[in-house]
């Protein structure tokens, strides 16, 4: 896939595997904006990726919340001219046996790692649409193709996530 010129938003983009994506991204070309919960996290990402030439924003939003996730999209939408190329990296982990893990956490869990993709995605695809040839990736893990201690609930969303992306 060309990607000069592709406008993409990452979410989750100000660090780890985000950040990495958006480093590669925008060295084939591509403009992007990374959104993230951490400001100062998000402001130095924007900042290291190249803010200055305009080939990266930032913007801080907890995908999370409804609000935010609306916000995230328009921002994108605002900032890049359309969009392209959606990547749904976002995520929240909390490891341990599933009794330690509260209910607040596990429901944090799955509104930020399966419920956010799908209605971002929901929410992206008018413009993905208008772009001709947009593209959604949803980022997961391998700990939804196995079974591994301590990380039921984590594993039930991603293997959600991943499931929801076959179904198209």
């Amino acid at each position: 896939m060309e990607l000069q010129g592709k406008r993409v938003l990452i979410t989750g983009g100000s660090s780890g595997i985000g950040l990495e994506l958006a480093k590669s991204l925008i060295e084939s070309g591509a403009r992007v904006v990374v959104s993230g919960r951490r400001a100062e996290l998000v402001a130095s990402a924007a900042k290291d990726l190249g803010a200055a030439n305009g080939r990266a924003r930032g913007g801080i939003a907890d995908v999370g919340t409804p609000a935010a996730r609306e916000k995230t999209v328009n921002e994108a939408l605002t900032l890049l001219g359309g969009l392209d190329i959606l990547i749904n990296n976002a995520g929240g982990l909390r490891a341990g046996r599933l009794e330690t893990v509260s209910e607040v956490e596990i429901e944090s869990m799955v509104a930020v790692d399966l419920l956010a993709p799908i209605l971002l995605t929901r929410a992206a695809l008018p413009a993905l649409r208008a772009s001709g040839d947009g593209m959604v990736v949803n980022v997961a893990s391998g700990i939804a193709l196995t079974g591994v201690p301590f990380y039921a609930t984590y594993a039930a969303v991603k293997a959600g996530l991943a499931r929801r992306c076959d179904a198209n």
